[in-house]
């Protein structure tokens, strides 16, 4: 800070003034170059607040879903230096229907391991669905967008904090910061999720008790001019260059909307509750989760069955499916025939006819057609209803599934099974 007892920078920028108040004790000979002027990517982000819609859109967030942001600094002490598996174990314990994940890591990891490296780590959590964000502004736009915050001491999760978003800390290293500085103040304060907590039970508490005006009075500490740093820094540039700086505000610029790729998982692991049949309509509650956690069977949910798109990179998940579907062959019926015939071990395949017309097949032979918007979630209840040992040709015309949202289908049984199906599918056969 000094060089031969002066200050070495022109300006100091704080935020807030009670930085001047530390930086007095700590330095008194350097508040004479100190300007508070505020701090304009908090203002950026609070102005673009309006867009949160379009930003949570943008990112591929149903309403009826939490965006669950992640956010590291960098250093051995930070969420990523201590938990690297943190993301891989919400994406494989977060229903996909009703959560989705986002991941912003500190330019430092990028730069100190590599993008490809960083790729390489991600890899798993990118095909599982969570939302990588590498490019510079995504950030800021998911932070706006976010239900809560999963974070450490850098300062995306004291800026989600002060926009009034739930946050909990997996990470809250007591000597990283200075304990009476803001962030300080937020690692002693803030929740903490734990790597033995159920992610999803953690989450919802989270945001269900969450009270803004408990952060308050620290997250007040992010900038002593709120809405007004651009004009500031603008007049400190324009008095160092010796230039008069040119009349009416600084135009605010809203964060730029996200182009990062909203990736879907192509293989999900399925389960239907409270399978209940009344007369015409048959229904169930479906929970579907990305297949990430099958190598890990501590993080894999209890009862479901495997469904995998014919799109899905790794081939061995095939010999493993309970379920497989196609939204696009040229042939339907061929497709179904074959493709139960060369997979002895899947119980259901379902082809798309066309627009939300599909045909179900079954490994006995059987042939229902279903007319919904989403037949992964409506085959599990029919997967569900042939394991509980119903017949195919008893199933209601309509289905009706929650997931997330209702979703309802029309069946017609097209075909009875031609053969005897197994009580139960086969067993299925370890992960490679």
């Amino acid at each position: 800070m000094l060089a031969d007892g002066e200050p070495i920078p022109s300006v100091l920028v704080l935020s807030h003034e009670e930085q001047r108040e530390r930086l007095r004790s700590a330095c008194p000979r350097a508040d004479g170059v100190a300007v508070v002027a505020g701090d304009p990517c908090l203002d950026r982000m609070l102005a673009s607040r309006p867009l949160r819609e379009t930003y949570r859109q943008a990112l591929g967030v149903a309403p009826h879903q939490r965006l669950v942001m992640v956010s590291s600094t960098w250093g051995g002490d930070s969420l990523h230096g201590t938990d690297p598996h943190l993301v891989h174990r919400l994406a494989a314990r977060l229903p996909v229907d009703t959560h989705r994940v986002a991941v912003a890591l500190h330019p430092n990891i990028v730069h100190g391991h590599s993008r490809w490296q960083v790729d390489v780590w991600l890899a798993d959590c990118a095909r599982a669905g969570v939302l990588v964000l590498s490019d510079e502004d995504a950030w800021r736009a998911a932070l706006v967008a976010a239900d809560v915050t999963v974070g450490d001491h850098g300062s995306v999760t004291f800026y989600s904090a002060a926009l009034g978003t739930p946050v909990l800390l997996a990470a809250a290293p007591a000597g990283a910061v200075d304990p009476d500085s803001p962030i300080g103040r937020l690692l002693a304060t803030a929740p903490r999720i734990r790597a033995a907590d159920d992610p999803l039970a953690r989450i919802e508490r989270a945001i269900r008790d969450h009270d803004p005006a408990a952060l308050a009075p620290i997250t007040a500490l992010a900038t002593s001019c709120p809405g007004t740093s651009l004009e500031r820094l603008r007049e400190v540039v324009y008095r160092m260059l010796d230039l008069h700086p040119p009349p009416g505000p600084v135009p605010a610029r809203a964060l730029p909307l996200p182009t990062t790729p909203v990736p879907r998982p192509r293989a999900v692991l399925a389960r239907a509750d409270g399978l209940r049949a009344t007369g015409e309509y048959a229904s169930a509650t479906v929970s579907r989760f990305p297949a990430v956690s099958l190598r890990a069977p501590d993080l894999m949910p209890a009862g479901t069955h495997l469904v995998v798109d014919v799109d899905e990179p790794e081939i061995g998940l095939l010999d493993l499916a309970d379920v497989i579907v196609h939204t696009g062959p040229t042939h339907p019926m061929p497709w179904l025939t074959e493709t139960l015939r060369a997979l002895p071990g899947c119980l259901l395949a379902v082809a798309r006819e066309n627009g939300d017309h599909w045909l179900l097949g079954t490994a006995g032979g059987a042939l229902v057609r279903l007319t919904t918007d989403d037949p992964v979630a409506i085959t599990a209840l029919v997967h569900a209803w042939l394991t509980a040992e119903r017949p195919v040709d008893r199933l209601p015309r309509q289905l009706r599934v929650m997931a997330g949202v209702e979703h309802v289908a029309d069946a017609v049984v097209l075909r009875a099974p031609v053969t005897p199906r197994p009580a139960v599918p086969p067993p299925r056969p370890p992960a490679r």
